[in-house]
């Protein structure tokens, strides 16, 4: 893709940071912007809703995807787009933009080279390609995705059910359909802190309040509370919650389920046990 067609779809569908002069700041992997040159050594794979960009062979010091890879990818992220649709109940037909970055320039460039960023008023997210992960198959039965759902979740469901403005809310969606933190299943990974380290067991009050902010805590927990939100009190009344700020999502809970916060939390304990 060259710079004029770049310029061209800028405010339709193209990403921020292909303009010099942007700040890195992100506080979420659905809140940053980032300071780079303009590149444009893409190789381009579009098929169904995803338009893959991967970097050449030989680009850096770092491996690039060969084809077979990014064919793979664009297959995968087909499955999940399909996936996550049916399993928010929503309707999204938009394409998807993927940047895929080498290790070695991820993290000055999208600010991690473990994981990635997305931009859903853009319909594209960044992610930093890890030749080197642990084997795990995802709860869709993909064997070692090489990009999972996770930045793909934020693109749907924030252009589809809107813009949370509770990091609740939004990674929760995003960990639930994902269901991995680091090549290994959330579930696994609370049941671990239940029976070995409490300490990292967040209660909703916690979660709504973010008083860990340790992304490997934070994270999987997020998405455990939600998976039982959305299995105890139904995706319809879930996913009217999503753009509540967290300042009024307790009272918002019980107009909407008819539960009180504390009745759910107690719940919600109970469910940790037996998880």
């Amino acid at each position: 893709m060259n710079r004029k067609q770049i310029m061209k779809n800028w405010f339709l569908q193209r990403p921020m940071w292909i303009f010099p002069g942007l700040l890195l700041a992100f506080a979420s992997c659905t809140d940053f912007i980032i300071e780079m040159d303009p590149q444009d050594q893409w190789k381009v794979l579009d098929s169904g809703k995803i338009v893959l960009h991967y970097r050449p062979s030989g680009f850096s010091s770092s491996p690039s995807p060969d084809l077979d890879e990014a064919r793979t990818i664009v297959r995968n992220q087909n499955i999940y787009y399909r996936a996550i649709q049916d399993s928010v109940q929503v309707s999204f037909e938009d394409k998807v933009l993927v940047y895929l970055f080498n290790d070695d320039e991820a993290e000055k460039l999208i600010g991690t080279n473990t994981g990635g960023h997305a931009i859903p008023k853009f319909n594209s997210f960044y992610f930093a390609y890890m030749p080197n992960r642990r084997p795990v198959t995802d709860q869709y039965h993909i064997e070692n995705p090489i990009v999972g759902s996770h930045e793909l979740v934020h693109v749907i469901t924030h252009r589809a059910l809107g813009y949370p403005e509770s990091k609740m809310m939004s990674e929760g969606y995003a960990m639930w359909l994902d269901g991995l933190y680091g090549g290994y299943h959330i579930e696994d990974i609370i049941r671990k802190y239940r029976d070995e380290e409490p300490e990292k067991l967040m209660d909703p009050n916690q979660l709504l309040t973010e008083s860990i902010d340790k992304e490997s805590v934070y994270y999987p927990n997020c998405g455990i509370f939600t998976r039982f939100l959305i299995a105890s009190y139904g995706l319809e009344e879930i996913n009217r919650l999503f753009t509540c700020p967290a300042d009024r999502f307790k009272k918002a809970f019980q107009e909407v389920t008819g539960e009180s916060w504390d009745s759910m939390s107690r719940k919600y304990d109970r469910y940790l046990e037996k998880l």
